[in-house]
Parts: C-alpha cells; structure tokens; sequence
C-alpha cells in the first residue's frame, strides 16, 4: 500500500513562485502562490509568513468542503499557526478553486473520470494528492522549515496520515474529523480518498506509522485498533469540521512535538479569498501524468450482471455493445440485439476498493448474453471491445480503444480498468475481424 501511495508524478524544478500582493492575516502575511508537481502541471496553495519565523512548518491539507485554500476548515487554523511564527502552506489538491477544470477534476462524481484514468495507468487519486503534498512539503523546507507537521480534517485528515506515515520529513500531525482508514470504497465521502485494492478500515494500516500523532473525533467512539502507543485519541462531538475547540487542542499539540511558540488563543481570524487567474496554456491534464507500475489484466468472468436486450430487425442475430449507428444492421438484413447491463458508478467504484474490476462482472453478463442469442456475430464500440472476445463468436471493435489516454466522459466507468490498455484491450483489438469501419462492412468481413 505505501508503494501505491509513492507515485512518480514528482519531477523537475520546483519553480515556486508568489503570485498577487500579499494579504495582512494575525501575525503574519498570506499569499497564493504557485509551484510544479512537474513539467506542464501547475499546483496552487496559500503560504502564511509569520511576521516573526520560526523553523516550524506545517502543511495543511483540505477536506470536501468545496473549497482548497479559501475554505474556513484550512484557512483557520493556517491562521492560528502562522499567529504563533509557524509558517503555513494549505495546498489545493488538483481540480480545486482556480483548477477545477474538466482535465483536473478528481473530486466527487465529477472527478470520476480523471480517477478512472488514474487507476487504468496504475496509480490514484489519492496517490496523485499525497504527491502534490509532499511537493508543498518542498515548499516548507526551501522557506527554512526545519520540523514539519502536518493537519487537515476530514479527507484532510485523511491525507495528513497518509503523507506523515510516506514522507519522513513530517514527524507528527493532527486528524481532525477522520473518516475509518482506508476510506471504505461504499461508504460517504469522496472516492478520492479510496485506494485500489483497499476496501475498507485495516487496522494494520493504521499501526504502520508509529510517530506521534493526535485523532480528534467528531462522533462519539472507541478507540481505533491499530493505533500505536504514540497516536492519542480523543472524542470531541460536534459538527464534522476543524472546531475551534479542535484547533485549540491542535495548537497544544504543535507546541509540544514541534516546539511551536505558546501564545493566547486568536478569537477572530479572517477568511480570505486566495483564488488567482490561471494560465492554462503549456500545461498538462491527468491524462497526460506518466502511467505507473501495470500488472496486465486476466479477465475473470463473473455473475451478477443480467442482460437485457433491445432486438429490431429480423435475420440472423448480430450482438452489439455498446452506441452503434442504428438501422444498418436491420437494413442490410440482419437482427441487430443491443445488450446493456445495469452497471453504476457505486459499483465500479466498490469493484476498484475490492480489487476486483467490474469490468469481469460486465465480460461475465456478455457471455450470459452471448449463449442466449447464439449470434452469428458481436460488435462494439470503443471500450466495450475489452469483452467482446472469448466468447466463440467472430466480433469486431469500431472506433476502438487501445489507450487509457483515449478514455473519454462518455465511456463506461468500469472500462477504467489497470493493465488492459497495454495487454488485453490492445491484443483483442488486433483480433478483431476489421476496425474503424461501417458496420456493414464489418458484417462483410466476419462472414467470409
């Protein structure tokens, strides 16, 4: 799991860069600025300077609360800690505030797609967010940060822990509002937080960071197992945010495991619009990341999807799947049978959380449909050619997929799925009786 976490999206220069005139806040000066992940792929954040620096840095992450770095959950308690001499960074994860753009996005329903991209070059979502983080992490360091913490509530709780237990720089952090870790791939919150092949709360993930840290709960439990000796868990009911009476345990702790100066507690602290123009030429989008380690997929076909069917025409029946242009086949004499399969992104999102891809449970419900119409021959269309093969019958891909990087909003979501792309899909295709060509014409060649 912490080799999925390390991704190699982190490259080049930093090339950090202010942007804007900087902003009064307590103690200290807030401005947005802006660093690289890599070449072409620009990351924006806030970086509080304290009127008076100390060598403590902390780095905050965000949670979903619609916001990155202009949200009250980050932005407080970026506040308090600057007021005390630390310096500050509250980085935006991609598709957030300035960068929630279509190629960006990997937040909520609308991140669905650029997630599936992730996973199908063998990486995530949350990987690409901790890579971004510990580039914030750079930030800190080349400001004179010495001792590094890390904070967030919520799904930034959730990328505190991850970063302090895969980066060695930061020896300590605090989880405000955390969610069960991993994320269960069925539960609320955002599927941003999930890790492929992790389904739900492991308590052996959760000992294998043994540094000091602190876990404010929102909700009235027990303990978590799997905690270390030096995690300290404490519940404090209330709203699923960062309180101020969670702030306030924050700054204590802070001040004892990153020797943050003491001070009165700041009653009152702005809430600043940080967000700046983009530029969005020269940059790069998820697609265009490079692709990580791909085991090759083995389709495993699996029940649990039945078909259903759409037949007009009459003759001898053809199989579709997926858009094909409507009345060729009946026109050149054939029954044309579409068969659709009742798929939604909750299940694909689960399938990814299991390991298992949804796309065997849609191969599976192919096969079922392939021995109750015994056609002559299959079509499809673009993904739905990674289970169109292997099931006797002669098939043919038109506008076929070979690259992940080809995906588009509009293919189903389980064809987002790691090692196809380079084995199966690519090797089917080549199979395939013709390509890119009518349907019609297709029909002609299978039948010879």
């Amino acid at each position: 799991m912490r080799e999925s976490l390390t991704g190699n999206f982190r490259d080049g220069p930093l090339e950090f860069q202010r942007i804007g005139a900087p902003k009064p806040a307590v103690n200290a000066t807030v401005q947005t600025v802006r660093f690289l992940l890599r070449p072409g792929f620009e990351v924006r954040a806030a970086l509080w300077t304290p009127d008076e620096p100390s060598d403590v840095g902390v780095v905050v992450a965000h949670g979903h609360y619609g916001q990155g770095k202009s949200g009250a959950e980050a932005q407080e308690v970026a506040h308090r800690l600057a007021a005390r001499g630390a310096w500050v960074l509250v980085v935006d994860t991609p598709g957030v505030e300035e960068w929630e753009v279509d190629g960006r996005r990997i937040h909520f329903d609308e991140g669905a797609h650029n997630r599936g991209v992730l996973f199908a070059r063998g990486s995530s979502a949350m990987a690409l967010q901790l890579e971004v983080m510990r580039r914030g992490v750079d930030v800190l360091v080349q400001q004179g940060a010495e001792r590094i913490g890390a904070t967030g509530a919520s799904g930034g709780a959730v990328q505190a822990f991850y970063l302090g237990w895969t980066d060695e720089r930061v020896s300590t952090a605090v989880m405000a509002s955390p969610p069960p870790m991993p994320r269960e791939a069925a539960a609320s919150g955002c599927a941003c937080d999930h890790i492929p092949g992790w389904p739900g709360p492991d308590a052996h993930v959760l000992a294998q960071w043994s540094a000091p840290s602190l876990w404010l709960a929102d909700v009235d439990q027990e303990r978590p197992e799997g905690l270390p000796r030096a995690a300290v868990f404490e519940v404090m009911v209330g709203p699923h945010s960062y309180t101020d009476a969670m702030q306030r345990q924050a700054l204590a702790w802070f001040e004892e495991h990153l020797g943050l100066s003491g001070g009165s507690w700041v009653e009152d602290v702005p809430n600043i619009d940080l967000s700046e123009p983009i530029e969005r030429d020269g940059q790069i989008d998820i697609d265009e990341l490079p692709r990580g380690q791909l085991t090759p997929w083995s389709p495993v076909p699996r029940s649990g999807l039945s078909p259903r069917w759409t037949c007009t025409g009459s003759g001898p029946p053809v199989v579709t799947l997926g858009p094909v242009e409507d009345g060729l086949l009946e026109g050149a004499g054939y029954q044309r049978c579409a068969l659709e399969l009742a798929t939604d992104l909750d299940a694909w999102v689960e399938g990814v959380g299991k390991g298992e891809p949804l796309a065997d449970k849609v191969l599976g419900g192919v096969a079922a449909g392939v021995r109750q119409k015994s056609p002559i021959a299959i079509i499809a269309s673009r993904g739905w050619g990674l289970v169109a093969g292997g099931h006797g019958v002669p098939f043919a891909v038109v506008d076929p997929l070979t690259e992940p990087s080809a995906l588009r909003h509009t293919d189903p979501h389980w064809v987002h799925v790691p090692g196809a792309w380079d084995g199966v899909a690519s090797s089917r295709v080549k199979d395939a009786a013709a390509t890119g060509a009518s349907v019609v014409d297709v029909m002609s060649v299978l039948q010879r």
